[in-house]
């Protein structure tokens, strides 16, 4: 009698056990999945050609560059990010017509930072495609990153972005007309 005694109080003991253990496991799997950093989204909300821009024709008469303005939105809950350069080319036909960087920066979570990066273009056949009315081309955007989740950083991510745009018009003040924001996608994805 003594023997069931114990057998059962034993077979409790390895039931909750086994039920922490099982606890803990489910919350360390959820605590991980949260804290999985995902990328930020890169959209071009503004591209402008200079030599075209006839609000500031004085200003930029010489000038052939092309100005984009991007936001990052930085989608993480409680993860910020410290962002190396981020290097922007704009391709023709195949070729780098133009290229710029910005600084590194930091930026918080759930936060969206928007930058300008300009861009000197000397390839004629780029403004002569923009002088027939539409022209196709692409914007590569490639950084490294570094996530902040809590008091520790990640080790740094590369990232290569690219936005296709394809029978882009341009307006009479230099921009390109668009209804949608042109969001950019990460290189390994094909449209």
């Amino acid at each position: 009698m003594n023997n069931r005694r114990i057998s059962k109080h034993h077979f409790g003991l390895y039931c909750w056990f086994i039920q922490v253990v099982a606890v803990l496991c489910l919350t360390s799997v959820v605590i991980w999945l949260c804290l999985i950093p995902r990328n930020p989204i890169f959209t071009i909300v503004d591209f402008s050609f200079l030599v075209l821009n006839n609000k500031n024709s004085s200003l930029h008469a010489d000038n052939n560059s092309v100005i984009l303005n991007l936001e990052i939105f930085n989608r993480n809950k409680g993860m910020s990010i410290y962002y190396d350069a981020i290097n922007v080319a704009l391709n023709y036909n195949g070729l780098v017509v133009g290229k710029n960087s910005t600084k590194g920066f930091y930026q918080g979570h759930k936060n969206i930072i928007r930058k300008e990066v300009q861009m000197y273009i000397v390839d004629e056949l780029f403004w002569q495609g923009i002088g027939n009315g539409s022209i196709d081309f692409v914007v590569g955007l490639e950084t490294t990153v570094k996530f902040k989740i809590f008091a520790w950083r990640t080790k740094q991510r590369g990232l290569n972005y690219v936005a296709y745009m394809s029978n882009a018009t341009m307006s009479i003040n230099g921009t390109i007309s668009s209804e949608n924001l042109v969001k950019l996608y990460p290189k390994s994805l094909h449209f």
